[in-house]
This record gives structure tokens, C-alpha cells and sequence, in this order.
């Protein structure tokens, strides 16, 4: 692999680390993301971690200032969330009607054992494993139908994630990705996707 490629794989690494960080609630919103600190926690150089900081800038979860550098984003609005929400439901549907008609076996295999994940995590009322897991089952249909949409999709996602208590309903949110799954594996569409409104709130 070469120097380059090392690079964006770590920097892609960092990335996922801070994400999931900052969805479970480590740092609050507007705290200060020190470029220097970061590259000290994990061993590197600067660049990895600036890479990883600018896509999490772009996915609007951090904010850059002139002359003030990276901060943690300020909270949405509860007007500016219910946007989102819509946002990102219209997009997953979207994605969900193009998944379910070419599903296969793989893809069946991998939506259960993420279900798995995030079932365990439920009942381990582990909150940074359960918004990690809820991402990621989500972001594994709409990368499949759309890797275009994907980074958008992000965006969206992890601004909500960022302000959404129900995440600590560890119960109701098992039965809820449960239910989509079911609908998946069956491969009903409109089922599906009376699941995933009920999800997506």
C-alpha cells in the first residue's frame, strides 16, 4: 500500500473514531477540536488528522472559523431538526426502493449480523454502541443503493444522532430496527418502508 493510501485509511480510521464520539456525546457542542491534541492521542502527524477533520467539517458536524479553527457544531433547532428529519428520510426511502428489488443473500447476512450488533448493544444500554450500531445498519442499505448519497445521507444522519434522546429507549429502538429488517427480509417494500417512518422521528 502506498504512503497515500496509508494515509487516507488512517485518516479514514480517526474519522470514524471522532464521528462515533461525537453521536454518543463525548464532546459538547461548540468545544474547541484541537488539530495538535488529536494527532498526539493517536500517534501520527497532522495530516491524517486535518484529512479526517475536514470531511467531518463537510458532513457539518464540525464547523471551521477563520482565525478560531475547529469546533464541535452548534446544537439544530428543533425547526432546523424536523427539516433534517424529512431530509433524511426522504433520502433513505429513496434508497430503500432501489435496495430491496436487487437485496441479496449477502446483503441479507450482513443486515442481520448489524441487527445483532446493535441488539446486543441495546441490552448492554451501552449508548456510544448503540448510536454507532443504529448508524451503521442504516448506512449500510443507502451505501448499497447509493455510495453518491452516502456522504449526504451522513451528514444528516450524525446531525441528527447528535440531538436525539430516544437513543436511550434501548428497548424501543431494538423492536423498531427489528421490525425494518423483518421487512427486509421478506423483501416487502411498503412494509419496509411504514418501518422506517416509524423509525426515522
Amino acid at each position: 500500500m502506498s504512503k497515500v493510501s496509508n494515509r487516507l485509511a488512517f485518516s479514514d480510521h480517526i474519522c470514524d473514531i471522532i464521528r462515533r464520539e461525537l453521536i454518543s456525546g463525548k464532546f459538547a457542542h461548540d468545544e474547541p477540536i484541537r488539530e495538535q491534541k488529536l494527532a498526539t492521542r493517536f500517534g501520527t502527524s497532522r495530516g491524517p488528522v486535518r484529512d479526517a477533520l475536514l470531511r467531518l467539517t463537510q458532513e457539518g458536524v464540525l464547523a471551521y472559523e477563520t482565525n478560531k479553527g475547529v469546533r464541535v457544531n452548534s446544537p439544530l433547532s428543533e425547526e432546523e431538526r424536523d427539516v433534517v428529519v424529512g431530509m433524511r428520510l426522504q433520502l433513505e426511502k429513496f434508497c430503500m426502493r432501489k435496495f430491496i428489488p436487487v437485496v441479496t443473500s449477502s446483503d441479507l447476512d450482513q443486515i442481520s449480523i448489524l441487527l445483532e450488533r446493535l441488539s446486543s448493544a441495546c441490552k448492554r444500554a451501552s449508548l456510544p454502541e448503540v448510536a454507532e450500531s443504529d448508524l451503521a445498519l442504516h448506512r449500510y442499505w443507502v451505501a448499497q443503493a447509493s455510495p453518491h448519497l452516502e456522504s449526504t445521507w451522513l451528514g444528516l444522519s450524525v446531525r441528527m444522532i447528535m440531538k436525539y434522546t430516544r437513543l436511550s429507549r434501548y428497548e424501543e429502538i431494538e423492536k423498531e430496527h427489528a421490525n425494518i429488517v423483518s421487512a427486509i427480509l421478506e423483501k416487502d417494500l411498503e412494509k419496509t418502508l411504514i418501518c422506517l417512518e416509524a423509525n426515522i422521528i
